[in-house]
Order: C-alpha cells, then sequence, then structure tokens
C-alpha cells in the first residue's frame, strides 16, 4: 500500500469556530539534538519495535482466528483495546512528525490485521472508553496518511456504536467521578471531539450527529459564563479536562461563542485552583474543591498527578486556545508541563512499564512505574512524543509565532519561497534562545516570540543590535521586518528564583521555581528539607552551584550534608525528593 502524508486535509466551510493561528499539523518542523529529541527518539524506536502480533493477539482471539505472538501484560492481558486507537494514531503522527516511514507503514498493518477481526455489523467489542480512541486513531489514518480503507470501517462501527452504546450519560459527581453509571460508560463526554474531527475531516452529517449525543452540557454549563463555578464536585481530572476538548471541537463545528467562553473560563479556573507548580493536576485523579483540598492533598495521598494523560488533555486544550485567540498565555501550561511534568517522567519500556502518577508528597517523593503494564498513560505517550512537534511553532497569513524554546528547525512555506527558521537554544539550562533565518531571497514576516508570564526584562538582540520592542510577560514580542538570509535573532529570558504556592489557602506551602524550572531537594540519606526564616527573599538562603542549573542550601543551623535544589527533570527512579516545602515550618530536630 503507498502511503501519503497529510493528504485529506479539512473544508474551510465545515469550521464554522473562528481560527486566528494555525500548527503545522506534525509537518516542517524538525526536533534537533536535545533532552527532547533524544526522548523522541526513545518512543520511536521502543513503539516501532512492539510485536504487531502482540498487540493485535486479543482481537484475533476474540475473533476465533489464528492468534500467534506473545500475551501483552496487565491492562492489555485480555486485548490492547484500551490503547490500541492511541498507538495507531501516535505511530501515524510521530511517523509523519519524524519521517519515519516504517512506523507510519505499521500503524497501517496493525490498522489492516485489526479490520480483519472485526465482524459484517461493525461491533469494535470495545468499552466507550476504548472506542473513542479507536476513531482517533482510524480518524487519523485516513485524514493523514489518505489510508481510505479506514473511512468504511470508520462509518461502519460507528453505525454499531450509534444502535448499541447505552445513552444514559450519567453526569460525573463524587461517587461516580468519570459517568461509569450503569452501564460502565466511563468518560463517555469525551467522545464528541473525534467524531466532530471525523465529520470536518470527511463532511459526513452522520459522525457530527452521533457527536452532538455526548456533549456535555451539564458539566460545561458550569464555566459557561464564570471561570468561578459555584459547585465543585471532585471530578475525574484528567477526562474532565479533556473533556474540554470536545467543547472546543464544538465550537469549531458550531461556532457557538459559548464553548469558546467554556473553553476560556475553564482554563482559567483550572490555572487558578487545579495546577500544580509542575503543570500537573488530579490528586488521586480527582479535581480537587477551591478550599485548600489542594494543599491538603500533599499529606493525604501520593499520587498527585496523571502525567502522561493530564499532560495529554492540556497540550490539547492549550493548542486549540491559542488557535483560536492567539493570546501567548496559554503557550505557558505548555511549558511548564513540557519541562517539568514531561521531562520528569521515566521513559516507557518495552514490557509495558510506564510512568502514570508523579509523587510530590510534603514528606518526600520517588518516581515510579505504575504497578500495571500497558496502562491509559502509555497509549498517550507516544501522542505526546508527536505533540511535541506541533507546539513549538504557530503560524498565521503574516508570519511565524515561537510558542516554546526547543532545540528544532521549521520548514515554513511563505508565499513562493521556503523560509527556515533554525533555533539553537539550551534553555532551560540557559536564558537564551537563538533564530537564524535562512531564505532564497528577501521576505517580509512578523516574527513573535511567547515571553513566559513569569518572564521580567525579557529582551531582543537583532543581529547584534539590542531592539527596543514589547516583551511583556504573557504577551508576544513581535519583529515584523524584510528578513534576509543569515539573520540572527537572541531572545534573552532573565530567571529568577521564586515561591509558587500550591494554593491560596497555603501560602507558605510552595515550590521553588527558578524560570520555569521546577527544582526539587536531593533527600538522600536524611537530608531535612528547605525552611526559611519569615521575611527573608529566597536569594539569602539559596547560592548558584557553579555553571549548572542549580542551588546549594545555606544552612541556618549545622548540617550533616550539604543540601542541593536542581531541576526535578534530572532524578532517576527510585531516587527520593522534595518539591514542596512548608517555608517556615519548625523543623524536627
Amino acid at each position: 500500500m503507498t502511503i501519503a502524508s497529510n493528504v485529506a486535509s479539512t473544508a474551510p466551510d465545515r469550521v464554522l469556530g473562528k481560527t486566528v493561528l494555525d500548527v503545522f499539523d506534525y509537518e516542517r518542523v524538525k526536533l534537533l539534538p536535545g533532552r527532547f529529541q533524544v526522548q523522541v527518539d526513545h518512543a520511536r524506536r521502543l513503539y516501532g519495535g512492539l510485536s504487531n502480533d502482540s498487540i493485535l493477539k486479543g482481537f484475533r482471539r476474540q475473533a476465533g482466528l489464528p492468534a500467534p505472538g506473545e500475551d501483552m501484560k496487565g491492562w492489555a492481558s485480555s486485548s490492547s483495546a484500551g490503547i490500541f486507537g492511541q498507538l495507531i494514531s501516535g505511530m501515524v503522527r510521530l511517523g509523519i512528525a519524524t519521517d519515519d516511514a516504517a512506523l507510519r507503514a505499521k500503524a497501517v498493518a496493525l490498522f489492516e490485521g485489526w479490520r480483519d477481526t472485526m465482524p459484517e455489523d461493525g461491533n469494535a467489542h470495545m468499552r466507550v472508553y476504548d472506542w473513542d480512541k479507536l476513531v482517533c486513531g482510524l480518524v487519523d489514518l485516513y485524514r493523514y496518511l489518505g489510508v481510505e480503507g479506514a473511512l468504511p470501517i470508520l462509518r461502519k462501527t460507528t453505525e454499531w456504536a450509534s444502535r448499541t452504546f447505552d445513552r444514559t450519560r450519567p453526569t460525573a459527581d463524587d461517587h461516580d467521578f468519570w459517568g461509569a453509571g450503569p452501564g460502565l460508560t466511563s468518560e463517555w463526554y469525551t467522545l464528541p471531539e473525534n467524531l466532530y474531527r471525523a465529520y470536518l475531516a470527511t463532511g459526513d452529517a452522520a459522525f457530527r450527529s452521533f457527536g452532538d449525543v455526548w456533549l456535555y452540557d451539564d458539566y460545561w454549563e458550569s464555566f459557561a459564563g464564570s471561570a468561578e463555578p459555584q459547585l465543585i464536585h471532585t471530578v475525574h481530572a484528567y477526562s474532565h479536562v479533556n473533556s474540554l476538548s470536545s467543547a472546543a471541537a464544538a465550537y469549531l463545528v458550531t461556532g457557538e461563542d459559548r464553548y469558546l467562553r467554556i473553553c476560556r473560563n475553564a482554563y482559567d479556573f483550572i490555572q487558578r485552583t487545579q495546577v500544580y507548580a509542575t503543570g500537573g493536576y488530579g490528586p488521586d485523579e480527582r479535581l480537587m474543591r477551591a478550599d485548600g483540598s489542594l494543599g491538603r492533598s500533599l499529606d493525604s495521598c501520593a499520587y498527585h498527578a496523571e502525567i502522561p494523560c493530564g499532560a495529554w488533555a492540556a497540550f490539547k486544550l492549550c493548542r486549540y486556545l491559542m488557535s483560536f485567540t492567539g493570546e501567548a498565555r496559554y503557550g505557558d501550561w505548555v511549558e511548564t508541563t513540557l519541562i517539568n511534568a514531561l521531562a520528569a517522567s521515566l521513559p516507557p519500556e518495552p514490557d509495558g512499564k510506564a510512568f502514570y502518577y508523579a509523587d510530590y508528597r510534603i514528606s518526600g517523593g520517588t518516581k515510579q512505574f505504575y504497578w500495571h503494564e500497558w496502562p491509559c498513560c502509555s497509549g498517550t505517550y507516544i501522542q505526546l512524543m508527536a505533540e511535541y512537534h506541533n507546539l513549538i511553532y504557530f503560524q498565521d497569513g503574516d508570519g511565524v509565532y515561537v510558542n516554546l524554546y526547543v532545540p528544532s528547525e521549521l520548514r515554513w512555506p511563505h508565499r513562493e519561497d521556503e523560509v527556515r527558521l533554525r533555533q539553537t537554544t539550551r534553555y532551560p539550562e540557559e536564558t537564551r534562545s537563538t533564530i537564524e533565518v535562512e531564505a532564497a531571497r528577501p521576505s517580509r514576516f512578523a516574527l513573535r516570540f511567547r515571553i513566559p508570564g513569569w518572564a521580567k526584562d525579557a529582551s531582543v538582540v537583532l543581529n547584534g543590535a539590542r531592539l527596543d520592542v514589547p516583551a511583556s510577560p504573557g504577551e508576544w514580542a513581535v519583529i515584523e521586518r524584510e528578513w534576509t538570509s543569515g539573520d540572527r535573532v537572541e531572545l534573552e529570558l532573565p530567571m529568577a528564583l521564586r515561591a509558587v504556592p500550591i494554593d491560596a489557602q497555603h501560602p507558605h506551602r510552595a515550590a521553588i521555581l527558578y524560570g520555569p524550572v521546577v527544582l526539587a531537594q536531593d533527600e538522600a540519606c536524611c537530608r531535612r528539607p528547605f525552611r526559611m526564616a519569615k521575611d527573608t527573599q529566597l536569594t539569602k538562603w539559596l547560592v548558584k552551584d557553579g555553571d549548572r542549573l542549580g542551588f546549594r542550601i545555606l544552612n541556618g543551623v549545622p548540617e550533616r550534608h550539604t543540601r542541593y535544589l536542581l531541576p526535578l527533570y534530572i532524578f532517576p527512579a527510585n531516587w527520593p525528593y522534595f518539591v514542596h516545602f512548608d517555608l517556615h515550618a519548625p523543623t524536627l530536630y
């Protein structure tokens, strides 16, 4: 089979919601050597090396077909249904982003093997939860690779789902935190996004109609008019944030401003009340009431944030909001999560071991794999590796927006030419990122740089001369000019120490950051957690440790060991650390 790339596009007349910025849709962005390229390459090799027979074994066995290969473990011990659609989606997207033809071919081979197991009535033998991910994978095969055979299968299984799925649609609450109800329909409210994507890619109104069935108006209504909902239930965190991507997709297909308001208000609510300094959220996988519960979670549980799945929901919501509004501020959550949650996670292993929960306990945490193999986070992980490429740069008709400071190269088609932008940086270990322009002939366009909300006194240098351009925190710094090959822009983002309280009710229970980086204290061998006297500054107690990104803690009383604050992302598995500190609490001894 010949596999094309990004062959099926969305017809403009199907998109009624207004978009300001566009992504590069997994094309034209290449990661250059650095932390994130290493992470992506590891994922590409690992997922590309998985046995197709093992992934398909449960489906073939259920269909009564020969089922060679070893059984998968954990969540996939009977079938890989829970992550199957994510695997296909991730292989398609990452295969395009990294120009890996073998990975793209693997996605098609898995689809064809699975298709042979599906009966004529379209019964996918999947729960609502699994089937939502299947739709995502099938849409990606059709939209990005031009696999025509995916569309009739998608139509057939959608007809089956429309006939058979339980439509009780219970609103989640403190007890039933993900809307499972009596029919095991957990996370049903995430269905609209991919069904609307199917409609946008094909124009088939049946997909849109079925998506309409699952709109989560009972929950979303809380955010229609306010970022401060009156009633907050401790519902499933990841899937409820993920449901906002369905609200965003509803805005795209209807153009109703109400859905955009829901996304904006919910984003502000999440940032104000739910998010740890790392960008993670959801202790014990729940949203918290805005009454100090987030701060208390550091005492009462060990599982504070579902990292890969939570990041997937956050990345999508931020991408939608940046596309809809053009506002730079939505990129801050992407950056925070990328550096402190995903870069700080453990890479998955071939046997299905996956990093799931982050541990931020006030008494000290460690990084560990989840206790079952092939959990949901093993599926979103490969999708995230592709999404890195989609979030570094945005574009509009006037120019390019630099959202993330990651070593990378962009090939941007501008009018009749191609402009190459090459970004070199050691950020966040260093404060500077450099963009070099390569163009066949002079070309006029705008380059915009996201100034993080924490960044004061940012500066821009063009070809060695400092520019007098506004560079306000949470905004874009804009350079609009005629560019020639060899032009060089240097963005300087000075960093400083800051304490970030976990919530309003615990102003002195805080994480310590340097610029965008969460610093953790090495806790090995009985090192007391960092404390500081009231009415003093962090700089009195923390001294930069040479050229590396790290700080030595000055002692208020004699200590047995030198104590350091270092980036959370450098800590390996099972090494103890402190991420949050009761800054003014008395010590035990």
